[in-house]
This record gives C-alpha cells, sequence and structure tokens, in this order.
C-alpha cells in the first residue's frame, strides 16, 4: 500500500510539471530551484574538470536540511544535470525531503549554461568502441564519442568523496539516471563496473547507439548483487516522426537510420534478458510522451523510488 501511494503520489506532482515535447540543444537553463531554493533542501556547487583539461563539470548538489537516517542519505547522480535541473520541480523537491530517507540529489552538468550540451554528453556519455579514434565517432559524424570511462572515473574517484564531504550518505545506496545518451552510459556502467552504483535508471536508453557495443557489453557482463536494480522508462514515440523545426534533413536522415538499427522491442527485450540473468528489471511505460518528454517525466517517479523501504 505504501508504495502504491508513492506512485500515485508521483504521478500527480509528475502531471503538475510542463514537460518539452522535443529536447532543445539551444535552449538555456535559466533560473531554477538551485538559485531560488526550495523548502526542505539546500545546495550546494562543485565545480570539476576531465583527466585532460578539456571538459568542465558543474555540480549542483541537493542536500537535505532535516537529520540524515541512520545509514546515511541515499544519494541520486542525475546526468544531463541542467535539464534535470529544470524538470525537478518545487513540489517534487519538496516531498523527498518529508521522507524519513529523503536522498541527496546531485545534478551532473557540463559547466555552461545550455539545457543540454550535445557535444559534450556524446562524447562523456558513450563507451569507446573497438578501432581506433575514426571509429570514436557520433551518427552525426562531427561529435565525438568514447569518454564514459574516463567520466566514470571522475564520478567516482572525484565526485562521490566530495559529496560524501557534504552530507552523511549512504555508499551502499548510490543510484543513477540518465536519459537517451545517458541511458547509454547507465548502461555502460551496469554491464562493466555494476558494483559503482546499487540502482540504476534508463529513461528511452538510445539503445541503437555504437553498432552493437551496448549488446557486447551486456553478453560480457558479470552477475550482479542481490541489492543491483535496473529501472527503463520507456515513451510512445508520440510525435517522433515529425523533424524538429529547424534541424538540418540530412543530418536527421543520418540519425533516423541509425535508430532504426534497433528493433522496436529492443528495450523490453533487453529487461526480459537481464531478469533471466537474475537481475532485478523494472519496464515502466510512459504513454503517449515522446522520446524527449521522458527525460522530465522519468525523474519523479525514479527519486522517489530510492526512499521505498524507509
Amino acid at each position: 500500500m505504501r508504495r502504491l501511494l508513492s506512485c500515485l503520489l508521483s504521478v500527480a506532482l509528475l502531471m503538475l510539471q510542463p514537460v518539452a515535447a522535443q529536447p532543445n540543444l539551444a535552449q538555456r537553463t535559466g533560473t531554477t530551484l538551485a538559485d531560488t531554493g526550495v523548502p526542505g533542501y539546500r545546495f550546494a556547487t562543485l565545480r570539476l574538470s576531465s583527466a585532460d583539461g578539456e571538459r568542465h563539470y558543474r555540480l549542483r548538489v541537493a542536500l537535505p536540511t532535516g537529520p540524515a537516517p541512520a545509514g546515511g542519505h541515499p544519494v541520486a547522480w542525475l546526468l544531463d544535470g541542467n535539464a534535470a535541473l529544470m524538470d525537478v520541480g518545487a513540489a517534487t523537491l519538496s516531498e523527498l525531503a518529508r521522507r524519513p530517507a529523503a536522498p541527496v540529489i546531485v545534478f551532473v552538468a557540463h559547466d555552461n549554461d545550455l539545457r543540454i550540451d550535445g557535444a559534450a554528453r556524446a562524447f562523456d556519455y558513450t563507451p569507446r568502441r573497438p578501432g581506433g579514434d575514426e571509429a570514436q565517432r557520433d551518427p552525426l559524424g562531427s561529435r565525438r564519442n568514447g569518454g564514459a570511462d574516463a567520466f566514470l572515473d571522475l564520478i567516482t574517484t572525484q565526485a562521490m568523496p566530495q559529496v560524501a564531504a557534504l552530507a552523511p550518505v549512504d555508499p551502499a545506496r548510490q543510484a543513477l539516471w540518465g536519459h537517451s545518451y545517458g541511458g547509454v552510459f547507465v548502461l555502460h556502467v551496469l554491464f562493466t563496473r555494476p558494483q559503482a552504483f546499487a540502482d540504476y535508471g534508463a529513461a528511452d536508453p538510445s539503445l541503437w547507439w555504437g553498432d552493437g557495443q551496448l549488446a557486447r557489453e551486456e553478453a560480457a557482463a558479470a552477475a550482479w548483487t542481490a541489492r543491483t536494480r535496473l529501472r527503463l522508462w520507456l515513451g510512445a514515440g508520440a510525435g517522433e516522426r515529425q523533424p524538429p523545426a529547424g534541424r538540418d534533413a540530412a543530418r536527421l536522415e543520418i540519425m533516423q537510420r541509425a535508430r532504426q538499427s534497433a528493433p522496436p522491442d529492443a528495450a523490453p527485450a533487453l529487461a526480459a534478458r537481464l531478469r533471466h540473468r537474475g537481475l532485478a528489471v523494472e519496464v515502466l511505460d510512459l504513454p503517449g510522451l515522446s522520446h524527449g518528454q521522458t527525460l522530465g517525466a522519468s525523474l519523479p517517479p525514479f527519486l522517489f523510488g530510492l526512499t521505498q523501504g524507509e
């Protein structure tokens, strides 16, 4: 009953929040809850740089102001942190703050005011494929891929200790969420370094990416612990057949061909295979929502899910 009420509350809060129909790569962040504040949370900012000095990150860390649970707060790591910060509403954070196991929430963003930094995320969220530098090309050609392992190292070796210094956290209750290419990163970590997090959430992951790279990683993945779980949120793809206004038709055609390399049932089939291997997997439909809309829609249920069993 408690879980049902939590899910109903998540849906009710979601209905109060606006959701963009398509990702707009030129959209700016503007003023967010990290600037205005919200009852029950205070915000801190951390800044980090990649090992090669080419990419820079801003982490907005939402810290519960209430007492920590005995084992420490769970921690939610949200990729595309600027977009996530824009889409998580004040009502959601205020309700989370009232939970005994309110999570610390880390909005992991590139250090600029873009809602989504397309080029930077295409590199940081995708694993390296077999072959040299020429193999590390995005389907669009102008963006580099292959930086996921270095990005994961940055999170685990630098960001995690700094967040732990801000508030008492439970190292066994770290959770990772990502959307689209961020979902590629989530699955890559789950398949290659599953001990890094206990809870994984992927919203409409781009399973078509990488010419089968994720399938190869899945096949080579070791067994998961009993605590590890994966949640997949899937939209209906409504409105995705019409190209967004202002996008180059030739580039869109290349991307659409790449997306068609994955069958329509790729995500449910992945879930079935992983369940067969003993992983706890949930597939949650977001009916009527486009790929872009699943970003914001998946966040409240992911965050409230971390407070279950408190």
